[in-house]
């Protein structure tokens, strides 16, 4: 499976919540629809839950001009990219393609207040309490292990460190990040022990100016196939956690974002 290929195919056009249905055809054989609009697929035995989400922060369904320099991908500044997300989706479908144990959740309406992982949470939230961690590749930048949103702690330090540990046997630079927003994976902090978001090498999302890194992407797709995920710890979210003690990420005019309509 040629990454970079697969991201310029998703990112054809932009994805407006309510359209999510048009990228069915990148799914593999087997994949099921949850009855709100998710889909999933179950790969061999494991406690770990892997998720993106499929729609663009957009208001229309638009094709996109991909302009790429060296290993940026961006637009012609006429549209969002979509690589929030569609690099969570690229690096999904390519661990269902080497057939990493885990369970792949792709989720509707994330950027109209997380309209999948709700609906599906009052439908059926019996069939996630069965994990022990669930990993949402939607993060901007390089180096986000996200420990909390909204305030709230999602995974505790003990399973942040050692991700970044085994993350960082890739030549990665990942650690615990405690300012996350708000995503799908918030709506699982009460039901799945450990709940985080990885960082996945897109910047100015929601933005015409938004731009991914391929190489980027590709090196971490490669390693997601490589992580014990099942041998994380889980550790305790009620640990206080003196937030002096992080170093916070920022990467300039990068935390800048708003909505293109």
């Amino acid at each position: 499976m040629n990454i970079k290929k697969l991201f310029l195919e998703l990112t054809e056009y932009t994805i407006p919540g309510g359209m999510e249905y048009t990228l069915e055809k990148f799914f593999p054989k087997g994949i099921q629809e949850d009855g709100v609009g998710n889909y999933f697929i179950k790969i061999g035995e494991s406690k770990t839950i892997f998720t993106s989400h499929m729609d663009t922060a957009c208001s229309r369904y638009q094709k996109v001009n991909h302009v790429i320099e060296n290993d940026i991908i961006s637009t012609d500044g006429n549209s969002v990219l979509s690589a929030d997300d569609k690099n969570g989706m690229t690096i999904l479908l390519y661990m269902i393609y080497r057939k990493v144990p885990g369970t792949y959740y792709f989720f509707q309406g994330e950027e109209s207040g997380m309209m999948g992982s709700g609906a599906i949470i009052s439908k059926n939230k019996k069939f996630f309490s069965d994990f022990d961690r669930m990993i949402s590749f939607d993060r901007r930048g390089y180096n986000s292990i996200i420990t909390h949103q909204i305030g709230r702690r999602g995974c505790s330090e003990e399973f942040s460190k050692a991700l970044a540990t085994e993350l960082n046997k890739y030549d990665f630079n990942y650690r615990s990040d405690p300012t996350g927003i708000y995503t799908d994976s918030a709506s699982f902090i009460n039901i799945i022990p450990e709940c985080t978001n990885l960082s996945v090498g897109y910047f100015n999302e929601h933005t015409y100016r938004e731009r991914m890194d391929i190489s980027f992407l590709d090196k971490l797709a490669k390693a997601s196939c490589k992580v014990d995920w099942e041998n994380l710890p889980i550790g305790d979210k009620k640990e206080k956690t003196n937030a002096s003690n992080y170093n916070n990420i920022a990467y300039n005019d990068e935390e800048e974002w708003g909505y293109c309509w």
